[in-house]
């Protein structure tokens, strides 16, 4: 099973420290990453030993590892991973966000259904259009939730060839 979590593979932070951190917290319940450099045969040989694999994905990427998709109504290149190895392998990809619940003042872990792949046999298009659906769905989650959704890059950087930066 793939999971949207609202980066694609883990890249190192600049600061050592924050870096140390950051896979503290992701590796604390047994999580494992993968890093950026090996991030396929990572996720591979995870979803062939039947773990389930999330990818972050509402992060700025660049040609050719991202496509422009419609994020907010502005084009936004996206990792496109996600999607093309959902086609390769058959593997359900279920949406999970964590959301903050005052009531319990901890976060839960939300997941929807299972999404349907967009499957027209033209391998290119269908990772773009899969990767366009699976945006709408962090769209959603962030509309309806703005104020848990942490922003800290630039996630327009990259624009398309003709078009003056945003930034």
């Amino acid at each position: 099973m793939l999971c949207i979590c609202a980066c694609e593979g883990w890249r190192l932070v600049d600061n050592v420290y924050l870096d140390r951190l950051l896979r503290q917290y992701r590796t604390m319940h047994g999580n494992e990453t993968v890093d950026k450099d090996d991030f396929v045969r990572g996720l591979l040989s995870a979803m062939k030993n039947g773990e389930t694999v999330g990818i972050l994905m509402d992060t700025n990427m660049t040609p050719p590892q991202g496509v422009f998709v419609d994020f907010f109504g502005i084009p936004a290149c996206t990792a496109s991973g996600l999607a093309r190895i959902a086609l390769r392998t058959d593997a359900s990809v279920v949406p999970g966000f964590t959301v903050w619940d005052p009531v319990l003042r901890k976060y839960r872990l939300r997941f929807d259904p299972a999404v349907t792949l967009i499957r027209t046999g033209n391998d290119d298009a269908d990772a773009v259009t899969n990767t366009g659906l699976f945006t709408k769905i962090i769209e959603g989650y962030v509309r309806r939730y703005p104020d848990q959704w942490l922003w800290v890059h630039r996630r327009w950087k990259t624009r398309p060839e003709g078009q003056p930066p945003l930034y």
